[in-house]
């Protein structure tokens, strides 16, 4: 049922909320206007902060298969050197073969991925809650956490493009609405989650469990709807034996999971719009204050969102405690980013709750709007650096390599030095392996793992420290200081020594011999 029109309650001439009244009707006329002009300003946004970010450790293993010259290839490169699904890597292969190696053309899919699922929850809340909620329900994740991954080459940014469009599928098969196409989108988009990345499988939480609420009230089951959510679970059955072997050999990883990472995603996730939050509260409470005194006021129409969609949108914010108790008794990782679709729920709660509260008052949806407007303005074009090279900022490094090879045992250093290394000094660039020691000495191994896969793919020069490590061996070990990697650990435990060369702030340069 659609939200009540902006004019539908008399308001003295002159009133503020009158005003934003006519402005919620002048944003409904040029509805095209003001989503390509907000586009736009996106766009402008997410460009230029990926143009400034460097590529780090997972998004170059992408870009390694994604720089293959053709798609089998891409595919099958992809299969072999990353344990995700492959759809971001082909949809990033496209885009540089078509633009580029860049650090924008390989973050396309990403940046078109996050807008394309804003637009989703606008389309979702517009008919239910008027177009100045919908707007902030537009403009919100953009001020939270998930923004980041807007502008990172990897799974993230296309996994919430079809969490957006499955939940706008969903809405429109059960309201009927074209309802093949919106069945087959249904599937597709589920699908489409789940080759991005496995946690997607989530989203089955939020769209079945509001589809189950609408089956219990209508006392009827919407088997089209159940069909396409079977459909749409088939790269399952493809990937099964990648996600067994997976789950099988990630017994030591670099994020291993426990119980507050369910706090620390909420946290991480909204941090950026605490006074955002504040704000949102304190409209809430005016609002409710303001209607109590308008008993006189003949009622407005209050806004109209089926039972079945609310819990949807509340059962978003269940994912990140289910991410860490399947991470805690399956998969053995994770980390904030896996169960960012959370975040939908709060984008589509906050923008409904000070609807009802508001009881379909214009006023509060226009602040609400405009607060979010504004962290689009200070999210998107604020904080931008200059475009860098991460190799120029480490003189030391590129000093030692003129000399000769270099040792960097920690992969994610060592995977960004190697990309961004003049062609010249990439051979000398060397990363050892040893899984039994990195478990010993660090906890995990998977990074010593991930890069050894890239050897077919990639000109790196990688071997395991057994087939290096001579009696009597001289070689230079550059390393981060703050998080200092297995290497210099095993050689002095070995008997061997370690003498600093040249230290700064966060990196330090050592000279090793090896035990006779």
């Amino acid at each position: 049922m659609p939200a009540a029109s902006p004019a539908s309650r008399s308001e003295p001439p002159g009133s503020l909320e009158n005003d934003a009244r006519q402005i919620a009707l002048f944003f409904a006329r040029h509805q095209a206007a003001i989503l390509v002009f907000v586009t736009l300003v996106y766009l402008a946004g997410a460009v230029l902060h990926a143009r400034t970010k460097p590529f780090w450790y997972d998004e170059i293993i992408t870009l390694v298969a994604a720089s293959e010259p053709d798609l089998p290839t891409a595919l099958k490169a992809a299969q072999q050197t990353d344990a995700s699904p492959p759809l971001p890597h082909l949809l990033i292969h496209l885009c540089v073969r078509w633009f580029g190696t860049n650090e924008v053309a390989a973050r396309i899919p990403a940046i078109l991925g996050f807008w394309i699922f804003c637009l989703c929850l606008f389309r979702f809340t517009r008919r239910r809650i008027g177009i100045l909620y919908a707007l902030t329900a537009l403009l919100l994740p953009i001020v939270t956490e998930a923004y980041s991954y807007s502008v990172e080459a990897r799974a993230y940014g296309p996994e919430l493009a079809f969490c957006g469009l499955a939940l706008v599928a969903w809405q429109s098969a059960a309201e009927r609405r074209r309802r093949r196409w919106a069945l087959a989108g249904l599937a597709v988009s589920l699908a489409g989650a789940l080759l991005c990345h496995y946690y997607a499988v989530l989203l089955y939480v939020p769209l079945a469990g509001g589809e189950a609420l609408r089956a219990y009230r209508a006392r009827k089951v919407d088997w089209g709807i159940w069909a396409a959510f079977g459909i749409g679970a088939a790269p399952l059955i493809w990937r099964a034996a990648t996600i067994a072997t997976v789950i099988h050999e990630f017994k030591h990883t670099w994020s291993p999971p426990y119980v507050a990472q369910v706090f620390e995603f909420w946290d991480t996730g909204l941090q950026r719009i605490l006074s955002f939050l504040v704000f949102l509260l304190l409209l809430i409470a005016v609002t409710i204050l303001m209607r109590r005194k308008e008993e006189k006021e003949p009622p407005g129409e209050l806004p109209s969102v089926p039972d079945h969609e609310l819990a949807a949108a509340a059962l978003f914010l269940v994912i990140p405690a289910l991410a860490v108790m399947g991470a805690l008794l399956v998969t053995h990782t994770f980390t904030p980013r896996y169960a960012e679709m959370a975040l939908a729920g709060f984008a589509l709660l906050a923008p409904i709750a000070v609807a009802y509260g508001a009881g379909g008052r214009a006023l509060p949806g226009f602040l609400l709007m405009l607060a979010a407007a504004v962290g689009l303005g200070i999210v998107t074009l604020g904080d931008l650096e200059a475009p860098r090279n991460p190799f120029d900022g480490e003189p030391i490094l590129r000093q030692a390599l003129t000399d000769g090879p270099v040792v960097i045992p920690d992969g994610q250093l060592f995977l960004q030095m190697w990309y961004y290394a003049p062609q010249s000094l990439k051979p000398r660039l060397l990363f050892l392996a040893d899984s039994a020691a990195a478990v010993r000495y660090m906890g995990f191994d998977t990074i010593d793992d991930g890069i050894m896969v890239l050897r077919p793919w990639a000109r790196i020069s990688a071997m395991e420290y057994s087939r290096f490590a001579t009696p009597g061996r001289e070689f230079l070990v550059y390393q981060n200081t703050l998080r200092p990697a297995w290497l210099l650990q095993k050689i002095v435990a070995d008997g061997g020594s370690a003498e600093i060369r040249k230290i700064s702030t966060i990196r330090e340069l050592v000279r090793v011999r090896l035990a006779q």
